[in-house]
């Protein structure tokens, strides 16, 4: 049982080969197996049959998951460790966190395979995903060791033979996902080749791999980024270039297939539910089942999957639309795309479609947004003579002349009534975009887009550095001076505050501010960051908003002791 568990080469391969490259440093399979059995022994202090894995190292992660399998555990993988994480899932934690079990990773090779414990079971849920599709709910999606362990040979079966032995296999996206999981960590560790633990955030990283052939696991999102740079240069030799989560633009695969030494461009359409489905040579072309797939159509033109990914041989529904011709499939639109508005239907694509006609836009997300009156919404990124009218004009202009440019082809109904502008419309890490993140950008007090720039953690003391798009929260300005955008005093705080509760583990009700000063005005085109620091002890947050202008605003945020129930009645 235990051989259909580990990848061959952990059962076969020179203890001295190399499986992992962490930071340029080199793991052999020997240290492998041994932490391996130390990761085993320190999960086997728990008495749940499942436990959450978070870590950022993609080899500590695998250590982990791989110890979880054998142990007879399921590993639930979550993007994050966040308060609210850990508050939605209140089971023993592993991996790079605040409060996990770290095991020695020390020690001397130990054949896993003799290791007591529980015995295995192929069959079992192996992992949990969680996907939140369009709706933003979390949805446990199971795993069996079985389906995960199908795919590798399948893929290596597939571009196997286009790599020659240490080809190493690099990715942007990240491990904990259904797409990272298996092409980034799963296939090459059942094949031998060696995995590059971390993950690349940006494009130009991928300019510091030493020399050699590479596998690159990467999304449309940053092979678009890709292309844009002006100059890119890399000693190492891309053969093949992997994406999915979403359309690869052809432009975009053209480009980067010329940028990467003519790498061959691979796209997979695939979900969480059934992992893979199909491939397709980019640029263009027809796509095709992976081996062991039968698609087919169902009643409302969408496609139906039988898999051996799944966990059984029904089928499996989709909201995907495609057709059929003597080439391929050609995926033609999702069926789920069709809002009503006021009892009328909407098509979000024909409404996306009339956008990207106009040379102002260049892309576009619509959404419908249900509450006290349904509405169709969008988030647009302009071009630059869409930006260049946007500030003649003025938002609300700017809003009324878009309107009357679509009503030229569309009802009233299928209107946006509201529009956000942007610099980049807000994927995630995987490249999608969905119902929830389009809506978050027209709640009433929504947060600006930001990235943590920087994160330190001290023994009395936690800092979060965060970069802000200010002009991406056009709403945040409206109406506070009428002849100037100037964000509002109470907005910073009001972010300030959410964002510390989201990074930091606040125990208390706020009480109060100290030392709270506002020194510049904040505009639009500001280029700023936000600095929070958290001193646990003494239950306070203090922030910091400042461009290259210097400070503009700060404060002390103070929280008192969380109010102790009462005692019940005797």
């Amino acid at each position: 049982m235990n051989d259909m568990f580990l990848p061959p080469p952990l059962l076969s391969a020179s203890p001295e080969a190399i499986v992992f490259y962490r930071k340029t440093v080199p793991v052999p399979y020997a240290t492998l197996r041994a932490d391996l059995a130390a990761a085993r022994r320190a999960l086997m202090q728990f008495e749940s049959p499942e436990v959450v894995l978070y870590d950022t190292d993609a080899y500590a992660f695998i250590v982990w998951l791989i110890a979880c399998w054998l142990n007879g555990q399921t590993a639930l993988l979550v993007a994050d460790d966040l308060p609210a994480t850990r508050a939605f899932l209140p089971l023993p934690w592993v991996g790079r966190c605040e409060g996990s079990v770290l095991p020695d990773w020390s020690g001397s090779a130990v054949d896993v395979t003799m290791f007591p414990g529980p015995a295995p079971q192929f069959d079992r849920p192996g992992l949990v995903l969680f996907t939140s599709g369009s709706s933003g709910t979390p949805n446990r999606i199971y795993k069996t060791v079985a389906q995960l362990c199908r795919e590798a040979p399948i893929l290596q079966q597939q571009f196997g033979n286009a790599l020659p032995p240490g080809t190493r296999f690099v990715g942007t996206v990240p491990h904990h996902h259904i797409y990272g999981l298996p092409y980034r960590l799963l296939w090459p560790l059942w094949a031998g080749y060696p995995i590059i633990s971390e993950q690349f955030h940006h494009p130009e990283e991928l300019g510091r791999l030493a020399a050699g052939p590479h596998v690159l696991i990467s999304s449309p999102a940053m092979l678009k980024r890709l292309a844009q740079l002006e100059t890119f240069s890399s000693s190492a030799s891309f053969l093949m270039t992997f994406s999915a989560g979403s359309p690869l633009r052809d432009d975009v695969a053209v480009a980067c297939s010329s940028m990467l030494t003519a790498s061959r461009m691979v796209e997979f359409y695939g979900c969480t539910e059934a992992g893979s489905i199909m491939h397709r040579f980019a640029p263009g072309g027809a796509w095709h089942e992976q081996p062991g797939v039968t698609l087919e159509l169902d009643e409302y033109g969408c496609l139906k999957i039988r898999s051996p990914f799944l966990p059984d041989d029904d089928w499996f529904y989709t909201q995907d639309t495609a057709m059929r011709d003597d080439n391929g499939w050609r995926l033609t639109g999702r069926a789920d795309r069709v809002a009503k508005i006021e009892g009328r239907r909407v098509s979000l694509d024909t409404l996306e479609t009339a956008l990207l006609a106009l040379p102002e836009v260049t892309e576009t997300r619509t959404a419908p947004l249900y509450g006290e009156r349904d509405e169709i919404v969008a988030a647009v990124v302009l071009s630059e003579a869409g930006r260049a009218r946007l500030r003649a004009l003025g938002k609300m202009r700017f809003d009324r002349w878009l309107r009357q440019r679509l009503s030229v082809s569309l009802e009233r109904i299928a209107i946006p009534r509201r529009w956000r502008y942007l610099s980049a419309l807000p994927y995630n890490a995987m490249g999608k975009l969905t119902i929830a993140s389009i809506a978050q950008l027209f709640e009433r007090q929504a947060l600006p887009p930001f990235a943590v720039t920087a994160q330190t953690t001290e023994k009395d003391q936690s800092e979060m550095v965060l970069t802000l798009a200010l002009r991406d929260c056009m709403q945040a300005f409206d109406g506070h001076f009428p002849q100037a955008a100037v964000l509002p005093g109470v907005t910073q705080i009001d972010w300030a505050l959410r964002l510390a509760q989201r990074y930091f583990p606040i125990e208390g009700r706020f009480s109060g501010f100290r030392q709270l000063k506002f020194q510049r005005i904040l505009c639009p085109d500001d280029e700023v960051s936000l600095t929070l620091c958290f001193f646990p002890r003494k239950k306070a947050v203090h922030f910091s908003y400042a461009s290259e202008h210097g400070v503009h605003s700060q404060g002390r945020a103070l929280f008192t002791h969380p109010i102790a129930a009462p005692p019940a009645a005797s």
